[in-house]
């Protein structure tokens, strides 16, 4: 396989490492404040995903330049599909915080994006509290599954590129 397969399949890996690592310290986050429930913790860890993603992106960037100018449309959709994510997080999360904001504040979708950058940090240094989210409250357990599931995708891929096999296989 060619380094397109390569670097591809180590952009999924990126991607789901941070999905993986921004849940827990989301979840912790979520539980702050109310409103509380599953579709705020849902949010809360997409918002989290979105503001970690520039790191994805950075890694494309450093990858293309190697690889040429056929990245430049896959880091276009990939920037696409992310801001879709993050509008699809700020719509959903307008009626749930709509008691709880001040008088006349309306977030717009460019604080939210910013507030997202924030929320990926947060959520990074609260990563080992938030191990202790999922067993706090039982709302959290279909996001623990699916961590559990992406967690075993990372495995597989780490798996395959040690060993040398599927994308990372030599030409």
């Amino acid at each position: 396989m060619d380094s397109g397969h390569r670097t591809g399949a180590d952009f999924l890996l990126i991607n789901l490492l941070l999905l993986v690592l921004t849940q827990p310290g989301a979840l912790a986050l979520a539980g702050f404040d109310p409103p509380f429930g599953l579709a705020v913790n849902a949010t809360i860890w997409m918002a989290a995903f979105v503001g970690a993603s520039p790191l994805a992106v950075l890694y494309l960037l450093i990858k293309s330049e190697a690889l040429g100018r056929r990245f430049l449309p896959a880091m276009a959709a990939y920037i696409a599909l992310v801001l879709a994510v993050a509008y699809a997080s700020y719509l959903l999360q307008q009626p749930l915080f709509e008691g709880f904001r001040a008088p006349g504040y309306e977030q717009t979708f460019p604080v939210f994006l910013a507030a997202s950058v924030l929320t990926a940090i947060i959520s990074a240094t609260l990563f080992p509290v938030g191990l202790l989210a999922y067993a706090g409250s039982p709302e959290n357990l279909p996001l623990l599954a699916v961590n559990i599931v992406l967690l075993a995708a990372i495995v597989i891929l780490w798996r395959l590129r040690s060993r040398g096999e599927g994308p990372y296989r030599s030409p």
